[in-house]
């Protein structure tokens, strides 16, 4: 998913770049980014978060799997 993000990120920033006859740059400043990254942490963090808490509150079947699978090699190691 941060893969998808990254990559979405990067296509957007390289249009302005290679298509610059067709964006108007000079509004674009600190202000302006400083705003579109609030925005962005403003929309994107309570989804995230939530994603979060619910794998800790009811975590996958693999991912149980996983940790017994872990909690027996602790055990063995002792």
């Amino acid at each position: 998913m941060v893969l998808m993000q990254v990559a979405t990120g990067v296509t957007y920033f390289m249009s302005i770049v290679l298509l610059q006859q067709y964006f108007d740059t000079s509004y674009i400043d600190m202000v302006f980014l400083a705003k579109v990254g609030l925005i962005t942490l403003i929309t994107w963090l309570p989804l995230h978060v939530l994603y979060f808490i619910l794998d800790w509150i009811d975590p996958s079947d693999s991912r149980k799997v996983m940790e017994s699978i872990n909690d027996e090699e602790e055990v063995l190691k002792h």
